[in-house]
């Protein structure tokens, strides 16, 4: 009960700040919501309403925004000061509506301003071009993926050459080459370099160069 009269007291503000802004003379639209955000201001530090926080960064947003638009004669800036306003509220309350709610005003602002501005031929030009380039770039090229028969026969060589190591250095077969280490050398690509053979060997290049050199030397037999 008390976080709605709260809110509703803040509206109520909001309300009387907004026909201010729009109706009463003598002050500039963009001066009566600067005061607005710092009464909102006012309220969470001095009285710790925090609530009022978000009215008071959405009318200080929109403010700068209102004060760059008439200097500028660009409308766009309203958006772009009110999305820029909640998104500071949103970084400052961790409010997730906040940010979100900011960077849609403040993408919608940024749309606005590129075609009120002289900038919108040149947009429309870079999104024809971006539209070329996706239609028309060649997708990278997939390294071959060894067939199941040929992933098979290199498991089956690899499997004999840990066996032949281990007996001639006098350890298990484990120490030469782990069971994960070659399921992965045998899912290698045909004509895989050392550094690839390295990656599934935890970096260790002094077998990646054993390894290679014999796959190497069973694809020129």
């Amino acid at each position: 009960m008390k976080r709605i009269r709260t809110h509703a007291g803040l509206v109520l503000i909001g309300l009387g700040v907004v026909y201010l802004i729009g109706a009463a003379p003598g002050l500039a639209p963009w001066l009566w919501a600067l005061l607005g955000a710092a009464l909102y201001f006012a309220l969470a530090t001095l009285a710790g309403v925090v609530e009022a926080v978000g009215y008071g960064a959405f009318f200080l947003g929109w403010s700068l925004g209102a004060l760059a638009s008439d200097v500028t004669g660009l409308q766009s800036l309203k958006l772009v000061g009110t999305g820029s306003g909640l998104l500071l509220w949103g970084w400052l309350e961790s409010s997730e509506a906040g940010t979100w709610l900011g960077a849609a005003l403040l993408a919608a602002g940024v749309l606005v301003f590129v075609w009120e501005s002289s900038l919108g031929v040149w947009a429309a030009l870079a999104l024809l071009a971006l539209g070329l380039y996706l239609l028309l770039r060649r997708p990278p090229e997939k390294a071959a993926e060894p067939e199941p028969a040929q992933r098979e026969d290199v498991y089956r060589a690899l499997l004999r050459w840990r066996e032949q190591e281990a007996a001639r250095r006098g350890i298990v077969n484990v120490a030469v080459l782990a069971d994960a280490e070659l399921a992965c050398l045998a899912g290698l690509p045909p004509g895989a370099g050392a550094d690839e053979i390295a990656a599934c060997l935890g970096g260790d290049l002094a077998r990646a160069r054993a390894v290679y050199e014999y796959l190497q030397g069973l694809r020129e037999s």
